[in-house]
């Protein structure tokens, strides 16, 4: 067994010590702590040590966009994150546009770290054609997953939602088990539905027309303002992040914050938290055993 902060140290360390390698580990470290392997250290397949340095944005403007191609994927979604904080105290405001990102796991974890700076943030993620639109019959955007963030301790929300019924990983599991799949989840190549994981050519829109707006919505942000879209080098990712606080003092942000989750609760309701876990956690052998064997490789004679 291991503990997820000594896990996350431990590959921070690999990963170069940086703050942006910190936020990283950590998020990749939750990912496999929460069930979830696939956006976890298994990521760290496609470390390599020549990987291009993370680009930095330029500090004087309060949104940009940055080509990630040679990047080390979540090493330049937290990076990115972490200059957005420092622009959005800046200016109020403030958007980072990312693309030929690959895969990068979640994005509770970065908006999440943003909301704790006190900042509310938004993010989402394009990909490859994978999900019909509603009323459609064959794929036309990715899993497109959103994310939003805002408020601290107790009171923190943390929305992070795939647009579509299912995920990519999802069908892939299904496959290996030989699952069937929910009825209304995917279509085969004819465009009729199927239970079928190996005829699965599109998925479908999660809650109908409002999820495939959402997901639209992604694709506008992170696949076409962003650049994103159609780039075979990787997919698009976009963080917004902002200042509740410059509202004033006529609005008391937090205060409403609290409220809403007292009538939300009170209703309910059950109050999202992104997925974070406390620190006591501890993952089990096989993981400690998959993390050693990526560390000996990143720090070995070959990795350094």
């Amino acid at each position: 067994m291991i503990a997820i902060p000594d896990a996350a140290a431990q590959l921070a360390v690999a990963l170069g010590g940086s703050a942006a390698a910190k936020l990283a580990a950590s998020a990749l470290v939750e990912a496999d702590a929460l069930g979830l392997p696939r956006f976890g250290i298994a990521m760290l397949d496609e470390w390599t040590i020549d990987a291009a340095p993370v680009p930095v944005g330029e500090g004087a403007q309060a949104i940009g966009w940055l080509d990630c191609t040679s990047c080390f994927a979540p090493l330049a979604v937290a990076s990115a994150t972490l200059d957005l904080a420092g622009t959005a105290w800046q200016f109020g405001v403030a958007a980072v546009f990312l693309r030929g990102v690959r895969g990068f796991g979640r994005l509770a974890p970065f908006v999440r770290h943003l909301a704790d700076a006190g900042l509310v943030a938004i993010a989402g993620a394009e990909g490859p054609p994978f999900v019909a639109p509603h009323g459609g019959s064959r794929p036309v955007i990715g899993t497109n997953p959103l994310a939003l963030a805002i408020g601290q301790g107790s009171n923190r929300v943390v929305i992070d939602v795939a647009t579509s019924t299912a995920t990519m990983a999802d069908i892939r599991n299904a496959r290996v088990s030989g699952a069937p799949l929910p009825d209304g989840m995917a279509l085969d190549g004819e465009g009729r539905p199927t239970s079928i994981a190996s005829e699965v050519a599109a998925l479908l829109p999660r809650g109908g027309q409002i999820g495939s707006l959402l997901g639209l919505v992604v694709e506008l942000m992170a696949g076409v303002a962003g650049g994103g879209r159609g780039d075979p080098k990787g997919r698009g990712v976009f963080i917004l992040a902002f200042d509740p606080a410059r509202a004033g003092e006529d609005i008391d942000w937090q205060a409403r914050l609290a409220g809403l989750k007292r009538d939300w609760t009170t209703g309910g309701g059950h109050w999202p938290r992104g997925g974070s876990l406390p620190s006591e956690a501890e993952l089990d052998d096989n993981f400690a055993q998959r993390l050693d064997a990526h560390l000996a490789r990143m720090t070995g004679p070959a990795g350094r």
